[in-house]
């Protein structure tokens, strides 16, 4: 699959499982920083047809922690992308669209 093509699957119920190991990685990195984590977008949604890529909210209690929050996601294989556009939102990324969800740290 090419950066430019969208992929839809049918709904797949591992999606809310992956969700809840993607939360338990990222809660022991950050979790001394985290009000909350949220599964949202398509694949949070039962019986939706949807990009296979689970969408997460990271909610903190104030923008002073974002510079130790890039830092953490970093050290689990996510870049910062800045805002993209929509004030007050932070987006983050992976170089390899693979997300840990059973601990693995990615160096470099």
């Amino acid at each position: 699959m090419t950066k430019s093509e969208i992929k839809i699957e049918d709904y797949n119920p591992e999606w809310s499982i992956i969700f809840k190991e993607l939360k338990h990685v990222i809660e022991a990195e950050l979790d001394d920083l985290l009000l909350s984590i949220e599964h949202v977008g398509s694949t949070s949604v039962n019986n939706l047809s949807a990009k296979p890529i689970i969408d997460l909210d990271l909610v903190i209690d104030n923008r002073d922690m974002l510079p130790k929050v890039i830092q953490r996601l970093e050290k689990l294989g996510y870049y910062h992308e800045g805002d993209l556009g929509i004030e007050g939102r932070e987006a983050f990324g992976r170089k390899d669209h693979f997300t840990p969800w059973h601990g693995e740290k990615k160096s470099g």
